[in-house]
């Protein structure tokens, strides 16, 4: 290897920059209609988001001739090598540029980039090969037009003599301890590049929909990459309990989306703000409130007793990777693999940002931990969250003293920046916030050491540090002007380690607290009016329940959520390890529930003491349950949930 070589292998991937930078305005030219409505700045900011994508899928597809081109050996340099070089490059580029190009009308069909999850269909592509070639054919022509630009244009090696000449002259590559430091060097840069720079987390798709538009979203990716990236992907595959349409499943799981909350019980004369408080662990066992203990959580009992309380709210599962597209896009995770990390997180679907943003509310999204921890900041753009608030945001000034040396920023401190910062925003909003201090290893500031309970379990004493916290926010928030037009909803991600036998159930594994508070003392009096305490709600009845309380159109939300406001009864969905769940109330105050392992039918279990039970019309509840799962699993291969929406 000489530099020579070094200089090739570099222009030959700045080639295939200008190759993608070509497809991706043939993207636009074929999905003009997509665009309509956005500006050629914004279609341009989208080209200048999709620059880290295109150059990870270049370098990811280009390993193998990153690996050959600069390997410290004298055979590189002969002529027959060089030629091998060449088809490196050529073949697997080339194959990438079809998926890039059939996607120019596929993404009019599934509105997102082809994933690896195209394998299976492949059958069904087959089986139509000679339709699609009929009905496409312009397509074949434009490949074979790019392939032939890209074959033309690819950088050489110059003549293999002059090689030899300039191997022979170059001093610096004749010692012999450089050529394998660069090649080491070259590979170190390549893995940098393909995994998208030196955060935390590498470049995922979701990271492209930071101007909160799916269609500009779509057009920062390419296929190369969204396809690489999901070969690993777990995915899903269909189900068919019911040979029905994904728009006749819809209706039979439809959800009431009209208004329950009557003009005349509330006035509201000023456009509400909401604030949605996410607490990290917080399950319901650690409270006293409706508990015959103390708990830990002194603060969030009062305000739950001066509060709508819901005693039967349940996480949509036991991560907070989970818990944040069922808060804030009523989509909980009924595969193996969370929503965020699927090869579907590019989908189509309506967060709770998205849908009031449109309503002309300024939102934004708070999370103490690293940018891209858990994925969260994609995510959150994608839910139409306009600014995301990660640890990079935090004043720079503060971050020693408030950093726990693990995740980010400690819960009180960063509670009094977000009601800051709430105070700066532009009414009317709309805002979540993630706390972390109740995470693993469960640090607390060294002042507060031994000044809350320890309780039977290490997280318990940041429970308590974590309640704290939320108070000194609510004594800073009450004294702001905005803080009596704002609705106040605070839930728990997913519960902890059980230490309480009552909660050492099924159930019990999945219960979070849900309160509705406002700062309004009379419109908390006149909610009561309609609110149901009692009624089992989950994680994806927030959005709703957000819109219902708002008065905003109900009827872009999944139907996975219902407003907790709604005279119906609820239910709560879950999924782990291959075993679906879904909770019910049954009379009073008994919770049933049925599950439905991989290969069993569906059986019916007391909520309490977990032992298998049957009541009547236990079809109609078996019927509802699949259908839920079917309309899940099939939606996301399909990206339909949206058009049955519709």
């Amino acid at each position: 290897m000489n530099f020579l070589h070094l200089i090739v292998w570099f222009k030959r991937l700045a080639w295939l920059l200008i190759i993608y930078l070509i497809l991706r305005v043939l993207f636009v030219f074929f999905n003009l209609h997509s665009f309509q409505t956005n500006t050629l700045a914004e279609i341009f900011e989208s080209f200048l988001v999709g620059l880290p994508f295109d150059l990870s899928a270049i370098f990811i597809s280009n390993s193998l001739l990153t690996l050959c081109s600069l390997l410290p050996f004298r055979f590189v340099d002969t002529l027959s090598y060089q030629t091998f070089l060449r088809y490196v490059f050529w073949v697997p580029n080339i194959i990438f540029f079809w998926l890039n190009i059939a996607d120019l009308e596929y993404y009019k069909f599934i509105g997102r980039r082809t994933i690896f999850e195209i394998f299976s269909i492949i059958g069904d592509i087959g089986q139509q090969a000679f339709n699609l070639i009929g009905a496409y054919w312009y397509l074949f022509l434009i490949w074979a037009a790019i392939s032939y630009i890209f074959i033309k244009g690819t950088p050489v090696t110059a003549r293999i003599n002059m090689v030899r000449v300039y191997a022979e002259n170059d001093i610096i590559f004749k010692n012999k301890y450089v050529k394998p430091i660069v090649w080491l060097l070259a590979l170190g840069i390549s893995i940098l590049v393909f995994r998208g720079g030196l955060q935390e987390k590498p470049l995922r798709i979701n990271q492209a929909f930071s101007q909160h538009d799916m269609h500009l979203g779509n057009l920062a990716l390419n296929t190369t990459f969204t396809f690489l990236t999901t070969i690993d992907a777990k995915g899903t595959e269909r189900v068919n309990f019911f040979n029905e349409s994904e728009q006749q499943l819809s209706k039979r799981i439809s959800r009431d989306r009209t208004s329950h909350i009557d003009s005349t019980i509330i006035t509201l004369k000023q456009r509400q703000n909401v604030v949605v408080i996410i607490l990290e662990s917080f399950a319901r066992e650690y409270m006293g409130y409706k508990n015959p203990y103390k708990g830990y959580t002194p603060f969030l009992d009062s305000l739950a007793g001066n509060s709508i309380f819901y005693e039967n709210c349940f996480a949509n599962g036991r991560e907070s990777i989970i818990a944040m597209p069922a808060i804030t896009s009523a989509i909980p995770q009924l595969i193996d693999e969370p929503f965020i990390t699927t090869a579907y997180q590019s989908n189509n679907f309506y967060g709770l940002g998205n849908i009031l943003k449109s309503a002309g509310y300024s939102t934004s999204f708070f999370h103490a931990a690293r940018n891209g921890s858990m994925g969260f900041e994609g995510f959150s753009q994608q839910a139409g969250f306009n600014r995301y608030y990660g640890l990079e945001q935090y004043p720079e000034t503060l971050k020693e003293r408030d950093f726990d040396n693990n995740w980010g920023i400690f819960d009180e401190p960063y509670l009094q920046y977000f009601a800051g910062e709430l105070s700066k925003e532009k009414n009317p909003f709309v805002s979540c916030v993630f706390t972390l201090s109740s995470h693993h290893p469960y640090t607390i500031p060294k002042a507060y050491k031994n000044k809350f309970p320890k309780g039977n379990a290490s997280v318990h004493e940041s429970i308590g540090y974590g309640d704290f916290a939320l108070k000194r926010f609510f004594e800073t928030a009450s004294k702001q002007p905005w803080f009596k037009n704002t609705l106040f909803i605070i839930t728990a991600d997913h519960t902890q380690v059980n230490t309480e036998p009552q909660y050492a159930n099924a159930v019990g594994a999945y219960r979070v607290p849900l309160v509705l508070f406002h700062g309004n003392k009379q419109i908390i009096q006149n909610l009561r009016k309609v609110a149901n305490p009692c009624k089992v709600c989950q994680h994806t009845d927030i959005l709703p329940s957000v819109l219902d309380f708002l008065h905003i159109d109900q009827s872009k939300v999944l139907p996975f959520g219902e407003s907790v406001f709604a005279n119906k009864d609820g239910i709560a969905l879950q999924y782990n390890s291959g075993t679906y769940r879904m909770i019910m109330q049954f009379g009073d105050k008994n919770l049933i529930y049925l599950e439905k392992n991989a290969d069993e039918k569906i059986k019916l279990f007391n909520g309490e003491t977990d032992k298998e039970t049957f009541i009547k019309n236990n079809r109609i509840y078996n019927d509802q349950f699949k259908t839920y799962i079917q309309f899940y699993r099939n939606g996301l291969i399909e990206n339909d949930w949206i058009g049955t929406q519709n």
